[in-house]
């Protein structure tokens, strides 16, 4: 198995299955001519060794995250209610001030595009912070914000069939 092989076998990079050599948990590796030079191979059996291994310790890296973060884009009125709860629940806990949402992850639960939200930070509409090279908001200022664009936006109202002509002569 050579070492693109082994990275989609591992579904990680070919720099992270040298790095993986280099640590010794891939075992002997034989060079062999290729095409272009020398070409490692790798033993399958290590293969699917370091394979359960990086399995068993995802499946514990999953279990242990809050399931907070696992909320999917929904419809509007199921969505917001989702992210209510999602924001009451990371109140109650002691890391309140802590939690922090990217624009994605934010644009992802509001449904507002990030674009959107970047531009209602500059407006200061939405109060956010750059941190490192992108911003972050609170979920309390989100969910204020996204509360006062729904209230704010406009009731969509079906014209009426008189008025749908006159619109068309």
């Amino acid at each position: 198995m050579n070492k693109q092989d082994v990275a989609t076998e591992l579904n990680c990079s070919t720099r992270q299955v040298e790095k993986y050599a280099s640590e010794d948990r891939l075992g002997t590796i034989e060079y062999v001519r290729g095409k272009r030079g020398r070409e490692a191979k790798y033993d399958d059996e290590a293969v699917a060794r370091l394979k359960a291994e990086l399995t068993v310790k995802s499946q514990e890296i999953i279990g242990t995250a809050p399931q907070s973060h696992a909320l999917q884009r929904a419809p509007s009125e199921q969505g917001m209610q989702a992210f209510a709860l999602m924001v009451a629940d990371a109140l109650q806990g002691s890391q309140a001030p802590k939690m922090l949402l990217t624009l994605l992850d934010a644009s992802e639960l509001s449904g507002l595009s990030a674009s959107h939200l970047l531009d209602a930070i500059h407006a200061k509409q939405l109060d956010g912070r750059r941190i490192g090279r992108g911003f972050k908001v609170r979920p309390s200022d989100l969910h204020e914000y996204a509360k006062r664009v729904w209230e704010g936006a406009p009731k969509y109202k079906k014209p009426e069939a008189k008025q749908l002509g006159k619109v068309l002569k």
